[in-house]
């Protein structure tokens, strides 16, 4: 028979429980594997840097940067600081091996000189202190060196970077155009009058422009410098800061006798011109010229090409540089082509330039590049040497133009930018390429086009005459709008074939660039008329084909 379980007092679980316990204090304290308390950390320190990044410019000081030690576990000691990773030229203030105590601070400083580098190096700051060892960094950027000044008439804002000097200048009895750049000494640019420089000259798609023999059909021309009698623009506003040169003006027209002007009485236009000038954004030595483009006027300047900017170089930059392949922004070799002479005012040169940007330069390749973002594709270039000398007082120069149109609509304001890159070529395309990268895309410039049909001065008739033409841009076109009499009548076909137009204009306008619009001028009464095509391109840029005359007879 089984025997039944023995049940379990109160108070034997209480002993057996007082047992468990005491075996495993034993357990604990009689050296049967168990480790001993941890002892208190050591001393020790943490090392800190503030500001984690500093700026100076080329020759310049940083702001303090103060360096911490705080220290832990009862540390007390002293700790030595080194920096290392200091840029060519560049050292830190005071120069005396550092050495701060614990909980305390100690400042430093940065000096550049004209030789260090522009660019970020990484400071390392090594703090020891017996065996213990810690580090920080600090972030240095080394600017170029920028400043401006007045000497007379000109305005300058001069450059130093990587052991090169670049200065621009500006004439304040020239309405504020470009007379001076000059890099390590070199003048570039050529002021032999005011029809020279580097600046903005402006055109009217519906005038005419008689040259070499000028007259007084010779149509709406400012011209920032002054006009054709050397008389310069006046300069309406001016400010110098620290980082900047601004002017205003009116630009003169250039033939004032057809305005009723003379060589002893220049005419203002109806266009104000400011001009803000800084250092390009991201680059070493490059010059951004901002333009501000004011009609003051109640009438339009129809659309052509214009001179933003033109620009005149000495007589020894007679190369031009530029990239012509099918590959641009890739650093593909450029092509170098020698600038060839021909009779004012058209270019002897017309070449792709898909970078939007050339240099004139000399054997050396060192010379001038400009970058004019959003100009078409092509530009040209011409030289004017007569043998008078290569100085930038001289009559021989060379010419240069970038592909760009504008119309002036009644108070229109345009705004865009071009770059000066004074310099070795392979130099200014990295800088130019920098640019391209950084900057926004921007495109201040209309379309390109014409009216074929019908023809100035011809008879139409009927509910579907026929409107016919043509219209490219350099990023993409929206719409053609075919204006009557100023009345809007309708909006024209994209997409019509025409290779004529692509023939033309290689590597710009495609094979169908063309448009149409049928026109119903039954709706018209009997007589003339005028019609105008408003081109409109992706950005919403506005160009207006000069105005055609027709007669309807129905």
């Amino acid at each position: 028979m089984d025997s039944l379980p023995t049940r379990t007092t109160p108070s034997q679980l209480v002993a057996r429980a007082v047992t468990a316990a005491w075996v495993l204090l034993g357990a604990a304290g009689c050296g049967g594997g168990g480790s001993s308390a941890p002892g208190p950390p050591p001393p020790d320190f943490t090392l800190s840097a503030s500001p984690s990044s500093v700026t100076a410019s080329v020759g310049g000081t940083t702001a303090a940067v103060v360096i911490s030690v705080t220290p832990s576990h009862g540390f007390n000691g002293t700790v030595s600081v080194a920096i290392t990773g200091l840029p060519a030229g560049a050292v830190v203030k005071p120069a005396a091996a550092l050495s701060v105590n614990s909980g305390s601070s100690q400042s430093v400083t940065v000096v550049t000189s004209d030789v260090t580098p522009t660019g970020s190096a990484t400071l390392t700051l090594t703090a020891t202190s017996g065996s213990l060892r810690h580090q920080a960094a600090v972030t240095l950027t080394t600017t170029p060196a920028v400043s401006t000044s007045q000497s007379g008439s000109v305005l300058y804002l001069q450059a130093n970077a990587n052991g090169h000097s670049a200065r621009i200048g500006v004439d304040t009895r020239w309405g504020g155009a470009v007379t001076d750049v000059t890099y390590d000494g070199a003048s570039l640019v050529n002021a032999h009058d005011t029809g020279r420089e580097v600046q903005p000259a402006f055109y009217d798609g519906a005038d005419q422009y008689p040259w070499p023999n000028i007259n007084t059909t010779y149509g709406w021309d400012p011209v920032l410098a002054g006009d054709f009698d050397d008389n310069g623009t006046p300069i309406q506003a001016q400010q110098v800061t620290a980082q900047s040169l601004y002017t205003r003006s009116v630009p003169l027209q250039w033939y004032a006798e057809s305005f009723g002007g003379s060589a002893t009485m220049p005419v203002p236009s109806d266009l104000t011109v400011e001009q803000t000038i800084t250092l390009a954004p991201g680059t070493d030595i490059a010059f951004q010229i901002h333009y501000r483009l004011t009609h003051n006027g109640i009438d339009t300047h129809y659309n052509t090409s214009q001179e933003v900017p033109a620009v005149y170089v000495n007589a020894p930059y007679t190369t031009l540089l530029y990239y012509t392949g099918a590959s641009p922004w890739t650093g593909a070799p450029m092509t170098q082509t020698p600038v060839p002479a021909a009779g004012q005012p058209g270019p002897g040169l017309s070449v792709y330039t898909p970078e939007q940007w050339a240099a004139l330069v000399d054997g050396s390749g060192m010379g001038l590049a400009v970058y004019v973002p959003g100009q078409y594709p092509r530009t040209g270039a011409a030289a004017f040497l007569d043998g008078s000398g290569p100085g930038p007082t001289a009559n021989a120069t060379v010419y240069m133009n970038g592909m760009t149109f504008l119309t002036f609509s009644p108070g229109s304001v345009i705004e865009g930018d071009i770059y000066l890159v004074p310099g070795q070529a392979a130099s200014a395309r990295s800088a130019i390429y920098s640019l391209h990268q950084s900057l926004p895309t921007s495109d201040a410039f209309t379309p390109m086009g014409s009216l074929d049909v019908p023809a100035p001065g011809a008879t139409i008739s009927g509910t579907s005459a026929s409107i016919e033409g043509w219209a490219f841009d350099n990023v993409g076109m929206n719409s053609v709008e075919v204006y009557v009499d100023g009345i809007l009548r309708g909006t024209a076909t994209l997409g019509v074939s025409r290779p004529d137009v692509a023939t033309a204009y290689p590597h710009m306008a495609p094979d169908d660039s063309g448009w149409s619009y049928t026109l119903d001028t039954t709706a018209l009464a009997n007589g003339s008329h005028t019609i105008v095509a408003h081109m409109v391109d992706s950005h919403g840029n506005e160009g207006l084909q000069a105005p055609v005359a027709f007669t309807v007879n129905n």
